[in-house]
């Protein structure tokens, strides 16, 4: 039984840092072949992945703090910075029947050709307005779960249920005042409901049958 316990809180761990990897379907093989009590596997898979994802949080944290991160940040930015365009030629009118030649220049006049699109001209022009929309929404998000009343029920929801998926709503607490204690407790919570429902999948089914 305590190898068994292991595997679980070790097959959580692994699954809050690769989410390719869900701990769900090992939660239902270990159910069915072990016969170890639903409530018991729901508590030890959400120890595992509460611990993953405190640690993610605070790594994150970590990052979004670090000095060389934001020269990275400022560094690339400037890069795709959008530059000022070039000063079009502003034709005045003629007459009518008056050629280019008439004016001194030909109609192939090379300065008279708007520039020709180029792919670093175009991520020049929608790289900061796409960066722009991004960074008002997150913004608008981090406010919202600066507050309790709004975080708890948010981080319970995803943890419980998995809407908003929960590595998201990490990365989104991540720049939020929310305490890692109140992340991790309220996350626990959250994945054992999820987790031993989950477990209790193959006794509902051999009820059933």
């Amino acid at each position: 039984m305590i190898e068994a316990g292991v595997a679980t809180f070790l097959m959580a761990l692994a699954s809050a840092f690769i989410p390719a990897v869900p701990v769900e379907p090992y939660l239902i093989g270990a159910a069915a072949v072990t016969g170890q009590h639903a409530v018991l596997l729901g508590v030890t898979a959400s120890a595992g992945q509460t611990l993953g994802k405190a640690l993610m949080l605070l790594g994150l944290r970590g990052t979004l703090r670090s000095v060389r991160l934001r020269r990275w940040s400022q560094r690339h930015s400037a890069r795709f910075a959008r530059t000022p365009e070039p000063a079009g030629v502003t034709m005045a009118k003629v007459p009518y029947g008056t050629g280019p030649s008439d004016l001194g220049f030909g109609a192939g006049d090379p300065a008279a050709v708007p520039p020709r699109a180029t792919v670093r001209t175009i991520l020049r022009r929608s790289i900061p307005a796409v960066v722009a929309v991004a960074r008002r929404w997150n913004n608008r998000l981090i406010a919202l779960l600066d507050r309790p009343f709004v975080a708890v029920p948010v981080v319970l929801l995803s943890a419980a249920v998995g809407l908003p998926p929960l590595l998201l709503v990490v990365f989104c607490i991540s720049s939020s005042r929310m305490s890692v204690g109140m992340f991790a407790v309220t996350c626990f919570v959250g994945r054992t409901v999820r987790f031993a429902a989950v477990s209790m999948l193959p006794e509902f089914a051999r009820f059933l049958g």
